[in-house]
């Protein structure tokens, strides 16, 4: 991933920087916090109302959730990389702003067993048949970006606020459940049914909503 973020960011920095050089544009740098988590980025401006913008995001929540029946305790992973442009409307603070996330979020899941058994689509089995119960869950990689804030020009100097509103397209979850132990094998038709209930409580991903508060600074 950090030679993924390095390799992004000199592709995408090198053209803008010569366009900078090229319009006597500033770089417009920030730090935010946001539904992706906490994050960093910068912009240089195309043209007085037009700017390219580059965001780094990354945070890990953990927390306990249940799907049929199991007790997970799980870790949704964010990790991303935003490529944007934001077009600010009538030389405003308003912008609207479209691109593509290199998606790297997902869940990590480990379920805990009740009572000493695992109730897997109904099915009890004890520890020794299932010792451990395992889950990740990812989502599309290269994903769209859709939304709209307010926020200070990359072409004027100083500090600014800047808020983004918006939705990350990032597709329906693709699970991986696994189990070992002695019944692990016998109980494929029981994993691959969890499996397909842990989809469809996680369907309500495929669209993530995006909200994100920062400060920058150009010069």
């Amino acid at each position: 991933m950090k030679k993924l973020i390095l390799l992004a960011a000199l592709c995408c920095a090198m053209p803008l920087s010569a366009l900078a050089k090229s319009s006597n544009a500033m770089v417009d740098i920030d730090v935010h916090t946001s539904t992706l988590g906490f994050g960093a980025g910068f912009a240089i401006p195309v043209t007085e109302n037009l700017a390219g913008r580059i965001s780094f995001n990354k945070y890990n929540y953990t927390y306990q959730t249940t799907s049929d029946s199991i007790k997970y305790d799980s870790t949704l992973k964010l990790e991303s990389v935003a490529a944007l442009a934001d077009w600010h409307l009538f030389s405003g603070i308003t912008h609207l702003t479209a691109g593509m996330f290199y998606n790297n979020n997902g869940f990590s899941m480990s379920a805990v067993p009740t009572g000493g058994t695992f109730t897997i689509n109904g099915t009890v089995y004890n520890t020794t048949q299932i010792s451990s119960l395992n889950a990740e869950i990812s989502f599309n990689k290269f994903v769209p970006y859709l939304g709209f804030g307010w926020s200070g020009r990359a072409s004027k100097t100083g500090f600014s606020f800047k808020s983004d509103i918006g939705v990350l397209f990032q597709g329906s979850p693709k699970s991986s459940l696994t189990a070992t132990g002695t019944a692990a094998s016998a109980a494929a038709n029981d994993l691959a049914a969890s499996q397909v209930q842990l989809d469809k409580d996680l369907s309500g991903f495929n669209i993530y909503p995006v909200i994100s508060l920062g400060i920058g600074y150009a010069f």
